[in-house]
């Protein structure tokens, strides 16, 4: 199966936002803080509200993710990424299958899908997903991650391997590891804790954002 055509490339620091993670600061308050520090993907997460009520807030961070030149993807909830008009969705492996995202989304929308093991990456991108998410990389509670075994970086190494698609790696990934993570193979972080629970969203993910480019170079 063909992914989106002429997808872009998922890379930097994607950080994924919700109302069970702002320490009770308005959600589209500390993602615009993560898009002025540097953030070039951003994903809504919320498990909570009414659909109805999460629409409103969900296009205003789409249209913040565009003034920003940020990609916007919807978790999971695929009616919703198609009524704000995200930039497509994330899928994980309980969640409804690829091809049927595809028949609801227009195709210009990109589809990601988490993963846990070698065999789930390879599934994935036979599902003709745009870019596949490795994790968790290293042990962490945040939003129910804490059941998934840590893949490590020799994970990052073998999806690398794996795969040519974007490669996205999430799960307790902060300052004082990033680099070995983008060293290890992987296109893009994604955060939420990192960012989204910090005293300063802002320079937390400027900090990341650097740490990412110098990695790189």
């Amino acid at each position: 199966m063909e992914t989106t055509k002429d997808a872009p490339n998922i890379s930097g620091l994607y950080v994924i936002v919700g109302p069970d993670a702002t320490r009770e600061r308005p959600v589209v308050e500390v993602a615009e803080a993560a898009l002025r520090g540097g953030a070039s993907v951003l994903q809504l997460r919320d498990k909570t509200g009414d659909r109805g009520d999460v629409l409103p807030g969900a296009v205003r961070l789409r249209e913040l993710c565009h003034d920003y030149g940020a990609l916007f993807f919807v978790n999971d909830d695929i009616a919703l990424g198609f009524a704000c008009d995200a930039d497509g969705v994330h899928l994980g492996q309980s969640d409804l299958p690829v091809d049927v995202a595809r028949r609801i989304l227009t195709p210009d929308k990109l589809i990601g899908r988490s993963n846990n093991s070698d065999a789930e990456v390879v599934e994935s991108e036979s599902m003709g997903v745009d870019y596949v998410a490795v994790g968790a990389v290293f042990p962490t509670t945040t939003v129910g991650k804490g059941a998934r075994q840590a893949i490590g970086l020799d994970g990052i190494r073998r999806a690398r391997d794996l795969t040519d698609l974007s490669l996205v790696a999430i799960g307790g990934i902060n300052e004082t590891n990033v680099a070995s993570v983008m060293k290890a193979g992987a296109d893009c972080v994604a955060v939420i804790s990192a960012v989204t629970m910090a005293d300063d969203p802002e320079a937390a993910a400027r900090r990341l954002v650097d740490a990412i480019e110098t990695a790189r170079s």
